[in-house]
């Protein structure tokens, strides 16, 4: 009985040790596609008018704008799979978040716009937002799953989950709207996560090239005119990834 159970226990560890394989990888990531919306409660929302029936207060003075010119990480990706079936996935990424000047139009949680009286009447207000960008690291999770090889290439679906922390350079507020150099110096602290799907092939034992959907949360302590509690960016990504193995 000991000597059967020894056998079993060889041949589970030897079908263990062939079913499983470790990659490292350089990891390099574009987005293809990005959209954004950058929130928050603007300090002196008490001054504005807006279109809503309800008197703006904090609860429903949320301004939003944001337009992302593009996204880049890199990083190392390690993975534990099986030839076929369910397999893991780690990463530790740097990330690239470009904001690029744009004229945002401030906006409450409502969509009603923010607006100003004028010699003509009430008007939308629109600021000249300065370029920033974040730089992050992020700590990836996922999961894998393996199909039968076509043609050689082994296709796959993942699902996963990163912590974010990092720096909103060239975003905290310095000096008065409308000043010289508003906003344009300074970094604040950012947290956050993203959630991703994706769909990839590994082509031989070196290269994956995958396409992947994803959702950040990332909140700032601070941002530019928005009080204390800082801003949220919400941002939808699409992506092209490249993992080459060694």
């Amino acid at each position: 009985m000991l000597k059967t159970t020894q056998i079993l226990l060889m041949l589970m560890f030897t079908v263990a040790s062939q079913a499983m394989t470790l990659k490292h990888g350089v990891y390099l990531s574009q987005n293809l596609g990005v959209s954004a919306d950058i929130s928050g409660k603007h300090q002196d929302f008490a001054l504005f008018n807006g279109t809503n029936p309800e008197v703006i207060t904090a609860k429903n003075a949320t301004s939003n704008d944001g337009k992302i010119s593009s996204i880049q990480s890199v990083g190392y990706n390690l993975r534990y799979t099986p030839k076929v079936g369910f397999g893991y996935e780690a990463g530790l990424y740097f990330t690239k978040i470009k904001m690029p000047r744009q004229n945002a139009a401030l906006k409450h949680s409502d969509g009603s716009p923010f607006t100003k009286q004028t010699a003509t009447g009430a008007e939308a207000i629109v600021v000249d937002s300065p370029k920033s960008y974040m730089s992050t690291t992020d700590i990836y999770l996922g999961g894998l799953y393996n199909f039968a090889k076509i043609e050689g290439a082994t296709p796959y679906l993942g699902l996963g989950y990163a912590r974010i922390k990092g720096k909103w350079h060239n975003s905290y507020y310095s000096g008065m709207p409308g000043g010289a150099g508003y906003g344009e110096s300074g970094k604040t602290n950012v947290d956050g996560y993203l959630i991703s799907v994706k769909a990839g092939m590994s082509f031989s034992k070196y290269y994956n090239l995958e396409l992947e959907h994803a959702k950040h949360k990332i909140h700032a302590d601070a941002f530019r005119s928005f009080n204390i509690n800082g801003s949220d960016a919400e941002i939808n990504r699409n992506s092209i990834n490249l993992i080459v193995n060694f």
